[in-house]
């Protein structure tokens, strides 16, 4: 039954896609990447949070407090809300640039507000280089989902289906079947999490209740956030609290899902609704604890919401969880993958080659998809890595182009000169901070080391950029943004 159940999500997943498909035009950059702007606030609701909430909210988020505690449930709540009200005010001005730029990426945007093909190539490496963690995460995240749940479907069989199915979502109709995707998927997700939130309240004697009294008395360390040096401390905790919810939506298909709104005014509207999406979110934290009072010993912390889920529902649920979990990896894979097919296809290979017909660079987009995904698939099988830090990582590289943005917002003297080196000192001490001095254990009061890259991205970006001269059509481009404020509803497209 649970297998049947899992199939059947899947089949259903497929034939949204392939409906998807009316409206689109194949041969148009575009309408493949951004939906040519057309999406109102239904679908642009459904595919923001369909790339934020991965097969890591299911898996990481309860596994992380399983191991690490109250650190881990602090952080990724008050990051995700704390960065809408963020959204809030930046979406807007980024759907005003991406008009005026007639921008699919990010690299467009930014690479149009500096005047700069370089920095295009600059911002697409950095977005192609830490996506890859990204894809990695899902993949990851369908092993323990696999791993665990033994519905009859090995993990290697998960990674082919998942790898075609991404696939032909794109290829079908590029961002327009993962936006549709989204809306099962995120009723799967969120009733999945929900139920299994509700089993483990009504299995525990005393409720919600039971289960903290249970947990204060056996695991108190659990409740509380630890103010030794490392990654669960106080000052650790705030700082990546605060580091990413700065970089939230710096995250390239982020971004690209803002690009497909119709208007700015969607956009805010819908910084001040997906909050509601986190009602699944005690649920999460209720699981994780029953998990810590009555599964104490579990091999694998990231099995904790599914070894209530086996414990307590029937195995028809197990299937709806099961594809469920399969079906949100497989839209983040899909969007990852068209991002980074769009950033090289455009960003790197249109700087190149210049006379690039534009159906050439569409086909291109499509084959880079393909590698990326069964790349990424091969990396998942032979550089296995834990969710939260994956994600840690991801978050630490692709949120350096902060200061590029939203400087490009505010600063009319910000220039190119300044932009690509604070990128890339930003992405270099950041590998150095984590790679080479231990991350936040080795950083001055335990702090990410991301909050600290950030810091010296925009030093080293306002330093150059006043020792340097701003060109003409830098300084006008930043005076055609400011103009969108006053005229918002118009799309306003340079020629």
């Amino acid at each position: 039954m649970a297998f049947a159940i899992f199939a059947l999500i899947l089949i259903a997943s497929l034939v949204i896609a392939i409906l998807s498909k009316r409206g689109a035009v194949s041969s148009d950059m575009g309408d493949v990447m951004t939906a040519g702007g057309s999406f109102g606030a239904f679908l642009v609701f459904f595919i923001s949070v369909g790339e934020i909430y991965s097969i890591g909210t299911m898996i990481g988020t309860p596994g992380s407090i399983y191991a690490n505690g109250a650190t881990y449930g602090l952080w990724f709540i008050c990051y995700i809300l704390l960065a809408y009200c963020v959204g809030y005010f930046m979406n807007p001005a980024i759907w005003r640039m991406g008009q005026l730029s007639g921008a699919t990426s990010i690299g467009d945007v930014i690479g149009w507000r500096y005047n700069s093909k370089a920095l295009q190539v600059i911002v697409a490496i950095v977005a192609i280089i830490f996506l890859t963690p990204w894809i990695q995460n899902q993949f990851s995240g369908m092993a323990i989902l696999f791993e665990y749940l033994n519905i009859g479907v090995s993990f290697i069989a998960a990674v082919v289906i998942a790898t075609v199915l991404a696939f032909v979502y794109i290829a079908v109709a590029g961002i327009r079947a993962p936006a549709w995707v989204s809306v099962m998927k995120d009723i799967l997700l969120v009733c999945s999490i929900i139920v299994v939130g509700i089993a483990a309240i009504v299995k525990m004697p005393g409720g919600i209740g039971g289960i903290f009294h249970k947990v204060a008395d056996t695991h108190p360390e659990q409740l509380i956030i630890s103010t030794k040096p490392g990654e669960t401390n106080v000052e650790f905790t705030m700082s990546t609290i605060l580091f990413q919810m700065l970089g939230f939506y710096m995250l390239p298909i982020s971004f690209q899902a803002l690009l497909t709104s119709k208007s700015d005014h969607t956009l805010r509207k819908n910084s001040i609704l997906m909050p509601l999406y986190m009602i699944m979110f005690p649920f999460l934290v209720i699981a994780a604890y029953y998990a810590v009072a009555q599964i104490p010993n579990l091999e694998n912390s990231d099995w904790s919401l599914l070894a209530i889920a086996v414990d307590t529902l029937p195995n028809w649920m197990i299937g709806v969880i099961a594809g469920g979990g399969a079906l949100t990896a497989i839209l983040v894979m899909a969007m990852s993958a068209l991002c980074v097919g769009g950033l090289f296809s455009k960003n790197i290979m249109g700087v190149i080659k210049p006379d690039l017909e534009e159906k050439k660079m569409t086909s291109l987009v499509r084959v880079v998809t393909a590698v990326f995904l069964i790349a990424g698939a091969i990396v998942a099988l032979y550089f296995p890595a834990l969710m939260a830090n994956v994600t840690t990582i991801a978050y630490g590289g692709l949120s350096q182009t902060f200061i590029a943005v939203i400087l490009g917002f505010f600063w009319k003297k910000a220039n190119k000169y300044g932009v690509g080196a604070g990128i890339i000192g930003g992405v270099v001490s950041y590998a150095i901070m984590q790679l080479g001095m231990g991350g936040a254990a080795g950083m001055p009061f335990g702090i990410n080391p991301g909050f600290y890259a950030m810091a010296i991205n925009l030093i080293i970006t306002v330093v150059v950029s006043v020792a340097t001269t701003t060109d003409e059509i830098t300084q006008k481009r930043f005076e055609y943004y400011q103009m969108t404020k006053v005229v918002k509803r118009t799309r306003l497209v340079e020629k």
